[in-house]
C-alpha cells in the first residue's frame, strides 16, 4: 500500500472578484511528492475549521454555496485520490507527480486530450500568486504590491496577453504609468520591478518564450539623496508634550501611539499587533510583521510613561487603523507647530519638479521610526546598537540617516564659533 495523505488548506489570492475569501485547494503528498488541486471553491478564512480541514457548518461563501455543498465536493475528491492509489496499488505501480495529476484529472472528468482554453493574463498571474506567494510566505504588503500591479495592467490594456510583453509593449506601459496613472519615476521603477519579477516566472516555467524583458530597463532620473523626514529631538518633544486644547482630545491617543514608535523604532504594523504578552519587563519583544525577524528593544522612560498610561486597557496601545491615524498625526503636527517648509525634488519622466509643503503635511505613521533612527545616530548611540534595535541587517539601509545625523552634528558643533 502507498502510503499517501490528503489534506485540504486555504490560499491567498488578491484578485478584483474574490471579495476577499481564500482559495480552497487540496494537497496530496506520497513517497516523498506533493501535487496540489484547486478544489473549485473559495471560502472567508473565518469560516474555515482548520482542525477538520472543513468549512464550518451552515455558512455561505460570497458566490452562495453552502458548506455542506462544499463539504460534499471536498469528500468527493478524496474519495478520487483514494480511487486513484489503488489503481496504482493493483498495478504495483509508485507514480509520479504527473502521472497522479494526469490519472486525477482524468477520473475527475477532465479531457486532457482536449485543445486547452488559451490562458488569460489573470490567470498565469493567480498561479504567480499563489505558488510565490506560499513558497516565499509573503507579507499581507507584496500581495497587495502584486494586486496594484495587476489593476495597472488591466487598466493598460483590459485584453492584454502574456505572449504580448515584447519591448513595444513594456515602453507603452511605462509611458501608461507616468502619463496616465501620474506615477513619479520612483514608483514607476517599483512596478516595473515587480512586472519583472512576474516575467522572469513566468519564463522560468515556460509560459513566456519572448525574453525582451530582459534587456528592457527604463531610463528614468531619480533624486540620489532623497529627503528624510522626521522629528528632531525639540519637535519630538513638542509633540509628547503637547496639551490638546478642548474638542481636540480624541487627538491625544494617536499622539501617543506615534511618539511610542518615535522612542522605540517600531512600525505601525508591529505597533497595531503589540499584545501585552509582547512587554516582558522592560523589553518589548516583537516579531517583525515585515521581515519575521525577532527584535528587542529595551523601554526608555519616554516609551515606559505612555504603556503606563494605558496599563489599565485590554492591549497596550488604542491604536486607530493605519488611514485614520495618517490622517490625525499631521493634525497633531499642525497643533503643535511643526510647520517648517520642507522642499520635495522628484522626477516625473525627464521633469524635475520641486514641491514646498509644511512639514506636518509629511508627517505619517511611518515618521516614527525614521525618527527614531536619527536622534539616536544624533546622540551618538553607534549605527550598529541602532540596527539590533530597528532589525536592519546591512549599513546600506542605514546610510541616509547617518548622514543627516553627521549633518546635525557639524551644526551642533558650529554652535561654538557662535560664543
Amino acid at each position: 500500500m502507498i502510503k499517501r495523505t490528503v489534506s485540504f488548506y486555504l490560499q491567498k489570492i488578491y484578485n478584483e472578484t474574490n471579495n476577499g475569501e481564500c482559495q480552497i485547494r487540496m494537497r496530496v503528498r506520497w513517497n516523498g511528492c506533493a501535487v496540489q488541486f484547486n478544489c473549485g471553491y473559495t471560502i472567508d478564512a473565518r469560516k474555515w475549521n482548520p482542525g477538520t480541514s472543513r468549512c464550518r457548518k451552515n455558512v455561505f461563501n460570497q458566490k452562495g454555496f453552502s458548506s455542506a455543498d462544499i463539504n460534499k465536493e471536498l469528500n468527493r475528491l478524496e474519495g478520487l485520490v483514494d480511487e486513484v492509489f489503488k489503481a496504482y496499488e493493483v498495478r504495483d505501480v509508485n507514480p509520479s507527480k504527473d502521472d497522479l495529476k494526469r490519472d486525477f484529472n482524468i477520473l475527475n472528468g477532465k479531457d486532457i486530450g482536449a485543445p486547452e482554453k488559451a490562458r488569460t493574463l489573470d490567470s498565469y498571474m493567480d498561479e504567480f500568486t499563489s505558488t510565490m506567494g506560499s513558497i516565499n510566505s509573503w507579507a499581507e504588503g507584496t500581495y497587495k504590491k502584486i494586486n496594484t500591479l495587476r489593476r495597472h495592467l488591466s487598466k493598460f490594456s483590459p485584453s492584454l496577453k502574456l505572449s504580448d510583453f515584447d519591448n513595444d509593449v513594456l515602453s507603452s506601459f511605462i509611458e501608461y504609468l507616468r502619463d496616465n496613472a501620474g506615477m513619479q519615476n520612483t514608483s514607476i521603477i517599483k512596478t516595473w520591478r515587480n512586472l519583472h519579477w512576474f516575467l522572469k516566472w513566468a519564463h522560468s516555467k515556460g509560459y513566456l518564450s519572448n525574453t525582451d524583458f530582459q534587456k528592457f530597463g527604463p531610463k528614468l532620473k531619480t533624486v540620489s539623496d532623497k529627503e528624510v523626514i522626521y522629528l528632531t529631538w525639540d519637535e519630538l518633544m513638542l509633540v509628547y508634550n503637547f496639551k490638546f486644547p478642548e474638542g481636540k482630545k480624541y487627538l491625544e491617543r494617536t499622539r501617543d501611539v506615534f511618539c511610542f514608535q518615535c522612542f522605540t523604532s517600531l512600525r505601525y504594523s508591529d505597533v497595531a499587533k503589540l499584545r501585552r504578552e509582547d512587554i516582558e519587563g522592560d523589553i518589548v519583544k516583537v516579531v517583525t510583521e515585515k521581515t519575521g525577524n525577532t527584535i528587542r528593544i529595551e523601554l526608555n522612560k519616554y516609551s515606559r510613561s505612555i504603556l503606563e498610561k494605558y496599563q489599565e486597557d485590554e492591549r497596550p496601545l488604542p491604536v486607530p487603523c493605519n488611514q485614520r491615524m495618517n490622517k490625525w498625526i499631521k493634525e497633531v503636527c499642525f497643533l503643535a507647530g511643526i510647520d517648517q517648509p520642507m522642499t520635495l525634488v522628484y522626477y516625473k519622466g525627464a521633469e524635475r519638479i520641486e514641491e514646498v509643503h509644511p512639514k506636518y503635511e509629511l508627517i505619517g505613521t511611518h515618521t516614527g521610526r525614521r525618527t527614531f533612527i536619527c536622534n539616536a545616530l544624533t546622540m551618538g548611540i553607534p549605527a550598529a546598537t541602532v540596527m539590533e534595535w530597528t532589525g536592519h541587517s546591512d549599513y546600506k539601509a542605514m546610510k541616509p540617516y547617518i548622514k543627516i545625523a553627521d549633518q546635525e552634528k557639524a551644526k551642533a558643533m558650529k554652535k561654538f564659533d557662535e560664543r
